[in-house]
């Protein structure tokens, strides 16, 4: 299964729509927080692609779960923002969190910051911003491949060139 992970899009829909059409196929999107409009539009331009998605501490006022555990690929998976979790000083509360939901993978945003790290074999995951990351990188993206040998991350930034999208 090949996942496309996203967080922190702060209404930078275009680079977002141009990052889905360059993916090519995708099983599902996953978008963890700080979303706004963009996942209206989103449903809009793209109503086949599924995805699941959380609130952020910028989407005061969505309908979104603040945090979700689903099953994807054979693995569970613990998505939320992180800001809950304050996951710009450490990770213990977001980690003890997904260990006690038997997650595989933890899948945060918040700090536009992207991050792959392992502890004590649970994978958590910080795709970054498509809006603008805090340590002056491009805007990234991240991907997930699940399936019965494991999980593949990988964090992708992206450029815009005049033919379109370059991971």
């Amino acid at each position: 299964m090949r996942i496309l992970v996203v967080s922190d899009t702060h209404g930078n829909y275009p680079l977002l729509a141009k990052v889905i059409k360059a993916a090519g196929a995708v099983d599902l999107l996953v978008h963890a927080g700080d979303g706004g409009n963009d996942l209206k539009h989103l449903a809009r331009d793209f109503p086949a692609l599924s995805h699941v998605a959380v609130a952020g501490n910028c989407d005061p006022f969505s309908a979104l779960p603040r945090e979700l555990l689903f099953a994807a690929g054979g693995h569970q998976l613990f998505l939320t923002h992180g800001d809950q979790y304050r996951v710009k000083w450490d990770l213990l509360r977001l980690f003890l969190e997904g260990r006690d939901r038997k997650a595989a993978v933890i899948i945060f945003g918040h700090t536009h910051q992207p991050l792959i790290h392992y502890e004590q074999g649970i994978l958590l995951f910080n795709p970054g911003s498509l809006y603008r990351n805090n340590a002056g990188e491009a805007p990234s993206c991240g991907w997930l491949t699940l399936g019965p040998d494991g999980i593949k991350p990988e964090l992708k930034f992206i450029t815009e060139k005049a033919k379109g999208i370059v991971f």
